[in-house]
């Protein structure tokens, strides 16, 4: 019969044996590791370029230029600096503290191989650089991560994979056209169908190429009120505007009337504000400029976005077909309606 003490002393034989297979497993065989920053051989502040790369057809590059980020691939059109800082913290934040994995046959199932990954984030700066997988998740705010040049796969904490998307809009102001549309006055569009101006007064919304007897139909012009008001980008395409563009012949033209409220204090705005004000009697109203926007969509692309220019930016950029549609799908009998009586043919 084993005595109790027989039984007490087996179980703290095998808690040392655990012990010591765990010490194996996070030492990768030796004695001692030290802890290390994946990230070798540059510093965050030498950062020059990060390339995100979610596959070799799918990419996105930030470049540092003075105090920001920009998007060099795009002319560069600036980016979300603080975002990219926050992520380039995170990424120098990754250790070699918890080893996962030493043998490349896990590399597929950890997705942190050289052409099977979540992530590839190639850092350069000067005469140096640095290459990153990161695969998929070990737990909540966790990745399993490697370096190129070696064969050890560890999980860091305080990142996904997902944070660094390739999708550019995520990490610039997507807001291509933002103009409150209460502020709205006039909305023209010129399409394949004719040419419509909608004009705003007191009551409404009206549309002066009515003919005897008809009536504006007015259920379409909240959607086309509020995709002219509110543009966001897909991706900026640059400051040139290429021929494949299709801005010589562009499908549909929108033109913008919009007031904008006059920030008082200055003598510029002042002088600006009495173009509007007429009379001492209304200086303690809202004051506010006449502003223009004039919108050109162009060619469709590959991905089935649609190339938009907006005559307040210097920049080419993609939008979804969704937006475009809106406009390039307006025709007269969207406008107009019979009197309730003449169209139910009495």
């Amino acid at each position: 019969m084993i005595s109790r003490s027989n039984v007490i002393l087996a179980i703290l034989l095998a808690a040392q044996v655990v012990l010591l297979a765990v010490s194996v497993v996070t030492s990768g065989g030796t004695e001692s590791r030290a802890i290390e920053p994946l990230v070798q051989g540059i510093g965050a502040p030498e950062i020059e370029r990060m390339t995100i790369a979610t596959s070799p057809d799918d990419a996105v590059t930030f470049a540092r230029k003075g105090d920001g980020w920009v998007l060099p691939d795009a002319d560069d059109f600036p980016v979300n600096g603080d975002k990219v800082d926050e992520m380039l913290d995170k990424l120098f934040a990754l250790d070699n503290r918890r080893l996962v994995a030493a043998n490349p046959a896990n590399f597929a199932r950890l997705e942190v191989k050289a052409d099977d990954y979540r992530r590839r984030i190639e850092l350069s700066g000067g005469n140096a650089s640095a290459v990153i997988y990161l695969g998929g998740s070990g737990g909540v705010d966790t990745v399993y991560a490697r370096r190129a040049d070696e064969n050890h796969v560890y999980l860091g904490s305080g990142l996904n994979s997902w944070e660094l998307s390739t999708q550019i809009a995520s990490w610039v102001d997507a807001s291509y056209v933002n103009i409150a549309q209460d502020d709205v006055q006039q909305i023209r569009v010129q399409n394949a169908q004719g040419d419509f101006t909608l004009q705003r007064d007191d009551e409404g919304w009206t549309y002066a190429d009515l003919g005897e007897g008809e009536l504006l139909e007015d259920s379409k012009i909240p959607g086309i009120l509020r995709n002219a008001a509110s543009i966001r980008l897909v991706e900026p395409l640059g400051l040139s505007a290429l021929d494949a563009y299709g801005m010589a012949e562009p499908g549909v033209v929108v033109d913008l009337q919009y007031r904008q409220l006059l920030e008082t204090g200055s003598s510029e705005e002042a002088s600006a504000a009495e173009e509007v004000v007429d009379d001492e009697a209304n200086a303690d109203e809202p004051q506010y400029s006449q502003e223009t926007l004039a919108l050109t969509f162009g060619a469709t692309l590959e991905d089935g976005d649609i190339v938009l220019k907006s005559s307040q930016s210097d920049y080419f950029v993609s939008v979804r077909e969704t937006t475009y549609k809106v406009f390039n799908e307006l025709s007269r009998d969207d406008l107009v309606k019979l009197p309730e009586s003449d169209a139910g043919g009495e």
